[in-house]
C-alpha cells in the first residue's frame, strides 16, 4: 500500500494517494487493487488538481451549511 500524502482543506486534513507517474486519488484503491486500470479515469493528473477539487467540494458544502466564514471587513 502507498503511503498517503496529507492535504489540509478548510478544517479537515485528507489523505491522498499517488505520484506524478500514476496520478493522484483520495482512494488508495484507485492506484492498487483489482480495479486500478478501470479507475484510471478517476485519477487526477497532479496534486494541485486534486487539491483544488477538494477545495471546490469544501466550499460548496460549507456554502450550503453556512459554516464558512464570510469576507472580513477591516
Amino acid at each position: 500500500m502507498t503511503t498517503p500524502t496529507y492535504l489540509r482543506v478548510g478544517r479537515g486534513v485528507y489523505p491522498v494517494y499517488g505520484d506524478a507517474l500514476r496520478g493522484w486519488s483520495p482512494r488508495a484503491d484507485d492506484l492498487h487493487g483489482p480495479n486500478a486500470d478501470a479507475a484510471q479515469a478517476f485519477r487526477y493528473a497532479s496534486l494541485d488538481e486534486l487539491f483544488f477539487a477538494l477545495v471546490n467540494l469544501w466550499v460548496t458544502a460549507t456554502s450550503y451549511t453556512g459554516t464558512a466564514s464570510g469576507p472580513r471587513s477591516h
